[in-house]
Parts: structure tokens; sequence; C-alpha cells
């Protein structure tokens, strides 16, 4: 029986789409990927999460071609544990695996949350249905977009 592994994250992209070609003929591109959080710094700055975003195949090479350094996003897809050899031992690393990506024009949270409630370290269900709506309204297209979804080609 298989889990449930759904990550949904909006932000700005760091570092523009680079190729990785792997043995044979994958494509995959990667980026990093930059999420605020609801926090800042005693300095004023916004405290963030940086993650590194790997995308396959059709939609790896759409995101070779669109995904560019400063731009807003909106990803769907998993959060993967990969680990690699190096001189000192096993590093760890979590990635997101893409499986939808969304350019956007305009954050998908601002006005729709209320900032002070998502510093909690739980949500009621009301800003979970919140959260989820919003989710869903990126998905089908009910927010302003650059482009329209990037549905790979089959």
């Amino acid at each position: 029986m298989a889990h449930l592994n759904l990550i949904a994250l909006s932000g700005v992209v760091t570092r523009d789409a680079v190729l990785r070609e792997k043995s044979g003929g994958q494509v995959k591109a990667e980026f990093s990927f930059e999420v605020n959080r609801p926090f800042y710094r005693s300095n004023g700055e916004p405290v963030s999460d940086l993650f590194l975003v790997d995308v396959w195949n059709d939609l790896g090479q759409w995101a070779i071609e669109r995904v560019k350094e400063g731009q807003r996003l909106f990803i769907v897809g998993t959060l993967n544990k990969e680990s690699y050899s190096t001189r000192t031992g096993r590093e760890h690393l979590t990635i997101v695996k893409a499986k939808y990506l969304r350019l956007l024009e305009e954050d998908l949270v601002d006005g729709r949350m209320d900032p002070e409630e998502l510093k909690g370290d739980w949500w009621p269900t009301s800003l979970l249905h919140t959260a989820v709506d919003i989710v869903g309204s990126a998905i089908q297209g009910d927010v302003i977009t650059a482009e329209p979804v990037s549905e790979p080609s089959s």
C-alpha cells in the first residue's frame, strides 16, 4: 500500500533550471527555489527555506526552457531523500521532485491567509481548508499566471 507524499510550494526561483542528461536519454532539470516563511529576523529580513528541485522528462524540458531566476512559481511534487558518497562518508539530501509546475505573476498566499495563524505550531481546520483551496485554485488555473498550466506533451 502506498502512502501520500505530497508537497505544494509557492515561491521564487533562485537559480535557472539547468539540464542534467541521464543515461538512457532521460532529461532532468534542476533548479533552486526559495519559499519565505511568515517570520522575520531581528534585522527585518524574512526567514526562508531553500529547496533543490528536480524535474524529469517532458516536464523537465519545459522547465529548462521556461524556469528562470527571479520567477514566481507554484510546484506540486514529492519530498525525496537521496544519499551520495563523499570523501568523509555518506551525505543525505532532501529534494523536491516536481510533478506539476506553473509560472505565477503574483503570490498565491498574500491576503488569503493570516500570517499570524501561519506561524502556529498547529493549524486549525479552517486554515487547512484555506490552504487546500489555494492549492486547488492554483491547479485549476484560478490564479493569475504567466502562461497556461504546464501539461507536458505525451
